[in-house]
């Protein structure tokens, strides 16, 4: 596979550029870097693929990089398929009918042909750390857990934080009435979704709650955050408590918790605000429409009474094993590849 980047930078952030950047080598896309056969090339005319090399988005500001529509429409005139990093909490929609489009946060009902939704990759300790932990249930009661936080600062973020329950409902159920609305909003509404649902699930005594509140220990995606070690620790020891995750979207309609929780052999408690997932049909997961909110706990128990105690163990292997085969960055990035490759013909 010939790969032209348009003078990439040597610290490039694209994650499917590391294989190319022996200088720049993240440790945890070694297994990608071991197993991959591609060659950077210099001139456009020679490669199977081109890769635009930045962020199309600031991930801080959202500040949008017009080059990119340069850099496609040279692709397009050679007619090179191309990869764009679109990935970020900004959900605005990227009409570029040439690109592969990769995103966080698609809708499930807007999203385009061209776009993919990436997966989120951890670190590898805490891969690792979260592939160790057993799956067997030992309890005739399941467990839920969350670790996270259901706070913010911003004055738009507690104006959403405080929106009446049936407004967050029905404004984050589809994306065609949430993407307009503003960000931080958006936020404070997905965070009043979290705390409802752990209301409603720490209220039924069928459920086991595990729910670990790190709201004094800042965002853990802030990478200037001293507690994120903390953080870490926290979020393993709860899921190897739990064998659900409750997971709700952030700033944008995406959760990394998820990703998490498939690689830890757990069960995706979604609250389903129109979101996609890469590979959706192979993975188990319980989906609550937003409307259904204050009946997350029956969705859950429902699930968990319906198969036995080895089915059950076995769903959860199944998701670590999707996570491995599909998800995981190894996996992930060469069917990008290949899928963008495929686009033209």
């Amino acid at each position: 596979m010939k790969i032209y980047t348009f003078n990439a930078p040597e610290k490039t952030p694209v994650e499917f550029l590391y294989p190319l950047r022996p200088a720049n080598r993240n440790p945890e896309f070694s297994q990608l870097i071991a197993q991959s056969a591609w060659e950077e090339v210099t001139n456009i005319k020679d490669c199977d693929i081109a890769i635009f090399p930045n962020k199309v988005f600031d991930p801080g500001d959202f500040t949008f990089d017009s080059s990119v529509f340069d850099a496609v429409r040279l692709a397009e005139s050679f007619d090179k398929p191309i990869i764009i990093d679109a990935t970020c909490d900004y959900d605005k929609p990227l009409i570029i009918p040439h690109a592969s489009i990769l995103r966080f946060g698609l809708f499930k009902t807007l999203k385009l042909e061209n776009e993919f939704e990436r997966p989120y990759w951890t670190k590898q300790k805490q891969k690792e750390e979260l592939e160790s932990l057993p799956v067997d249930t030992y309890s005739s009661k399941p467990s839920v857990g969350f670790s996270g936080t259901t706070n913010s600062d911003g004055k738009l973020f507690k104006v959403g934080r405080a929106l009446p329950l049936f407004v967050a409902k029905k404004l984050l159920a589809k994306g065609n009435i949430a993407r307009p609305i503003d960000l931080r909003l958006k936020k404070g509404m997905s965070h009043r979704l979290r705390a409802a649902a752990m209301q409603f699930l720490s209220r039924d005594a069928r459920i086991q709650c595990n729910f670990d509140i790190t709201n004094n220990l800042q965002d853990y995606y802030n990478l200037a955050n001293p507690n994120r070690n903390s953080i870490e620790a926290i979020f393993n020891e709860n899921m190897s408590k739990s064998d659900y995750i409750l997971c709700v979207r952030g700033v944008g309609n995406y959760t990394a918790r998820f990703y998490m929780t498939l690689n830890a052999g757990r069960i995706p408690l979604i609250v389903d605000t129109d979101k996609t997932f890469p590979f959706e049909e192979k993975i188990q997961m319980v989906k609550v429409p937003p409307e259904s909110l204050s009946n997350i706990a029956d969705f859950m128990i429902q699930h968990f009474e319906s198969v036995t105690t080895k089915e059950f163990a076995e769903m959860k292997r199944e998701n670590r094993e999707v996570y491995n085969q599909f998800l995981a960055p190894h996996r992930y990035i060469p069917y990008l590849i290949q899928a963008a490759s495929s686009q033209l013909k």
